[in-house]
């Protein structure tokens, strides 16, 4: 009977001390993503180019900000406090002397850090967890920090029912006491490298024996696990005193905690699963704003160049013809100079309107070239229906200038350059966009306000004046 009961309750604290740090394993891993996540955003090359407030968003999901993490800090290869996920306007500070950056600076091996207790200056007892932030060539840049409150182990172990003579110790795998239940300030930092727990860590990473503790001298059956492959082991010492007389009490607190537990590991699940959503929404915005023209909406240079170079290729393999429209407003400095530069900006957004609403086809593309000066992508058309395409973007903007001819600023006309090739052997997307310029001079030298397509792309010059 006593043997049986032995066993039982060595397979209960196997069970609970499972249990426990498969929750402490899940909360770090959160945080640790939460950390990585922000060692991958601060690479991103539009980070610093977007508004502070979008800018934490992206940086630090919520989970930062629950109840037993603090700030999580980013830090410049010098150990200087350049964002924190708690407010806009980080301070000054400067943590190069603390030990999660000297380990980082030292080495890029480490992965995540976690560190030895510290105490607040208010007395608050926390453990920091980091990672290295890099630079594209493998240097050290900097590190992002995170901390975890030891009062998050402490409600934990609180909620446990514990008998008279029993123990829940965490500690790392230097021997050092994170937190102990029952709890006593002065066990945090103290160390229990000479235990028996040693004698089989790191040959094994869980397992069970029976000794007298060398903190309080109750002998106890000890059950022991790593907490994943963290420097951190939590160990149950059940008092063999009380195993046999308390052990249906047990079972039933710890029935109690492994339902609740798993409640909060399904709530803890959903609420990620929100939280990326939320990221994943807000970084699909930022890739849009990354390729939209702040003023008139359409694409803007840098997503035109990354398209004509695909269409390009595309085009070269199925031996189908690109055109091009480069589009000019017609004495558009004339026209800023007189109207002033918001009607100018207007006249663009007019203008930009225009070509959105004649540009129909999923695979046509339209953007602000620079300037005044917009572009149009027509892949699979040929000559003609790119003409018609211009004429069609022309007459767009004639009616518009129709209904504006009782007002003062009358919207400029436009000047359209067209080419249309066959990619061939030899060619690159540039004699598209020569050709397309030269057509475009062409007609700001027949005198503006009409559309003209490249000799090489017609065999006779088409010219429409307005």
């Amino acid at each position: 009977m006593a043997n049986k009961d032995y066993l039982t309750a060595e397979q209960a604290a196997t069970n609970l001390v499972a249990t426990i740090t498969s929750e402490i394993e899940r909360n770090i891993e959160l945080y640790n993503l939460s950390l990585q996540a922000v060692v991958d955003g601060v690479k991103l090359p539009e980070i610093d180019t977007i508004r502070p407030e979008l800018r934490q968003v992206v940086l630090f999901d919520r989970a930062a900000t629950a109840k037993d993490l603090g700030s999580i800090l980013v830090l410049d290869a010098a150990g200087n406090l350049t964002l924190d996920s708690r407010t806009l306007t980080p301070r000054k500070a400067n943590f190069a002397d603390h030990d999660f950056f000297r380990v980082h600076q030292a080495r890029r091996d480490v992965g995540l850090f976690i560190s030895a207790p510290w105490v607040t200056g208010e007395g608050e007892y926390l453990i920091s967890l980091s990672r290295r932030i890099e630079n594209a060539d493998g240097s050290f840049g900097g590190v992002v920090a995170g901390s975890m409150r030891l009062s998050y182990f402490h409600d934990l172990f609180r909620k446990l029912k514990f008998g008279p003579e029993d123990s829940m110790t965490l500690f790392n795998t230097e021997g050092m006491i994170l937190m102990r239940a029952p709890f006593d300030v002065d066990q945090i930092g103290q160390s229990i490298s000479r235990s028996q727990v040693f004698r089989y860590f790191p040959q094994q990473q869980s397992g069970s024996y029976t000794t007298t503790s060398i903190l309080d001298h109750v002998k106890r059956l000890f059950v022991f696990r790593q907490i994943g492959s963290h420097p951190l082991l939590l160990a149950e010492g059940l008092s063999l005193d009380g195993i046999y007389a308390d052990w249906w009490r047990e079972v039933w607190s710890i029935s109690l905690v492994v339902a609740a537990l798993f409640v909060f590991m399904i709530v803890l699940t959903i609420y990620l699963i929100a939280a990326l959503k939320r990221r994943a929404a807000v970084e699909n915005q930022l890739a849009v704003l990354a390729n939209t023209d702040g003023l008139t909406g359409l694409c803007n240079r840098r997503r035109f160049d990354e398209a004509l170079e695909a269409e390009w290729r595309r085009s070269q393999r199925s031996g189908t013809p690109i055109a091009l429209l480069m589009i000019d407003a017609d004495h558009f400095k004339a026209y800023n100079d007189q109207h002033g530069h918001q009607a100018g900006d207007a006249a663009l957004t007019a203008i930009a309107g225009c070509i959105a609403g004649a540009t129909n086809r999923a695979s046509d593309l339209a953007a602000r070239y620079g300037g005044e000066e917009f572009a149009v992508l027509v892949p699979g058309v040929n000559a003609e229906g790119a003409f018609e395409l211009a004429e069609k973007i022309r007459g767009r903007l004639a009616a518009l200038r129709r209904t504006q001819r009782e007002r003062q600023e009358v919207c400029p006309t436009i000047s359209i350059g067209l080419a249309c090739l066959i990619p061939r052997s030899g060619d690159g997307p540039g004699d598209l966009v020569r050709e397309a310029d030269e057509a475009l001079y062409s007609a700001k030298r027949d005198g503006r306000d009409r559309a003209v397509m490249a000799s090489s792309s017609s065999k006779q010059r088409r010219k429409v004046a307005a």
